[in-house]
């Protein structure tokens, strides 16, 4: 075999090689998505309303979120992976005593791992898979998906307006500024084995906003007392960001028991909020005279200063 012919064959194969390796990166041109759809369908942000229209897959948490999004899901394919998805996630089945809860975890492995499998098969075949999530999924959504995927499948998490900012809108009142702290501890319903329970993050007297599900609140406000002042404000927002529903209640941490009838409340479409910010405003102690510097040569110009 000449050199001449030697060379043209390694150059043709490797031509053919790239041109192959070039197919089927365009190939697996899909993509996965996690995509917060707000509280209520209204306060969908442009880019999640044009990721879904993209979408070739949907994935909701259960069969009522058809209804909601009716119209931009129409005709796509529907995968359902709920909240239940999370439960024995990141425990050992082999740890576990009981054989009943060791069964179910095993199971439940299988369950995510299923889906996962699935995901990666349509985004390689090429497909666009969406994970619809109510509000903004890095509060308290299912994240677990870009934690299980391999890292070379290509993913988005696009933010939604969750519950914490429609709530902070419903009651007109920013969280972070509480007149002597600059600080908002967002957390929901203590349970076994958590190291910071809500009584502990009580102590600094910060701003606290509540994710409702499941909260004790007799409990709740007796460890409250202990720490806050019984005038402190309360606010309870009931279906944040829902302009027909939505209705906020107003209490103090020594009043809620008696003002509220906490057992009405829709248990999972209801946000507490507990701090002087629902007072005060933006008010701070100190004026924020230890920023005057930074603020008048930042916003004032030499001329505005004389």
């Amino acid at each position: 075999m000449s050199k001449q012919f030697h060379g043209w064959v390694i150059f043709w194969g490797t031509l053919i090689s790239l041109l192959l390796y070039a197919g089927g990166v365009l190939a697996a041109s899909g993509k996965f998505f996690i995509v917060g759809m707000g509280t209520v369908p209204d306060l969908m942000t442009l880019r999640a309303v044009q990721c879904v229209k993209q979408a070739d897959i949907v994935i909701l948490e259960g069969e009522e979120d058809k209804a909601a999004w009716k119209d931009l899901i129409e005709g796509k394919e529907i995968w359902f992976f709920g909240h239940r998805s999370q439960v024995f996630y990141g425990v050992d089945p082999q740890t576990l005593k009981s054989e009943a809860a060791k069964a179910k975890a095993i199971q439940m492995a299988k369950y995510r791992q299923d889906m996962m499998d699935k995901i990666k098969d349509a985004v390689t075949k090429g497909k666009n898979v969406a994970s619809l999530q109510w509000g903004d999924p890095m509060l308290y959504g299912i994240t677990l998906f870009l934690e299980m995927l391999p890292k070379n499948i290509p993913s988005e998490i696009i933010p939604g307006v969750g519950a914490f900012q429609a709530s902070s809108a419903a009651v007109k009142m920013s969280p972070p500024y509480g007149w002597d702290t600059n600080g908002v501890i967002l957390t929901m319903a203590d349970w076994p084995g958590r190291t910071d329970t809500n009584e502990k993050l009580m102590a600094t007297q910060s701003s606290m906003v509540f994710f409702t599900m499941h909260l004790d609140y007799p409990k709740l406000f007796e460890q409250l007392k202990r720490h806050y002042p019984k005038d402190t404000p309360v606010a309870v927002v009931n279906h944040a960001g829902d302009r027909e529903r939505q209705k906020v209640i107003l209490s103090t941490v020594g009043g809620f028991l008696d003002d509220v009838k906490y057992q009405e409340l829709p248990e999972e479409a209801h946000m507490l909020m507990v701090g002087k910010f629902l007072k005060v405003g933006q008010s701070r102690k100190e004026g924020l005279t230890h920023g005057k510097d930074y603020i008048e040569g930042r916003h004032f110009s030499g001329e505005d200063k004389k």
